[in-house]
């Protein structure tokens, strides 16, 4: 398993560097952002989390370069819970955007997720029901004892050839 970043340790901020430092704990130790290509090149499975909520606008930099290669390279493309390079409430993709096979979305899907060509699954993460209570929203049990429920299968979608 390899962990790739699109920026170099130092010019990381929260909460970024502190998923970093949960990483090095952990004993590991994410590669270089110089061999994003090769690794994307030779990796079973790539998993997306450049960006999430935070989009504004279009990626730009060395986002878009690694969001570009990771769409021509990767032999399967997860994102996780939200396709970098789309908005997570309208589904807009302003410029460069993850082109995924599946998205495990977390907690609750996305209303910017509606409309896209791939698998969808919504993934527990252990959030309390009294913390959607607090939010006015009501959600059923819905993974009894699952930790995913996928809510969307792209194949059944396609028309047969």
């Amino acid at each position: 398993m390899h962990l790739n970043l699109d920026r170099e340790r130092h010019a990381l901020r929260d909460p970024a560097l502190t998923q970093w430092q949960i990483l090095e704990q952990a004993g590991h130790t994410p590669a270089r952002p110089r061999d994003a290509e090769r690794l994307l090149a030779n990796a079973d499975i790539a998993v997306d989390a450049l960006i999430g909520y935070s989009l504004h606008g279009a990626p730009t930099g060395r986002t878009a370069e690694l969001i570009a290669r990771a769409n021509q390279a990767a032999r399967r493309l997860i994102a996780l819970d939200l396709p970098s390079g789309r908005n997570a409430t309208t589904g807009a993709a302003p410029g460069a955007v993850i082109l995924p096979e599946r998205t495990l979305t977390l907690a609750l899907p996305k209303t910017g997720l509606r409309g896209m060509d791939s698998e969808l699954f919504v993934v527990d993460i252990g959030i309390p029901p009294q913390v959607y209570q607090r939010l006015d929203l009501h959600v059923p049990p819905f993974f009894g004892e699952k930790y995913w429920v996928s809510i969307k299968d792209a194949r059944e979608e396609r028309p047969a050839p």
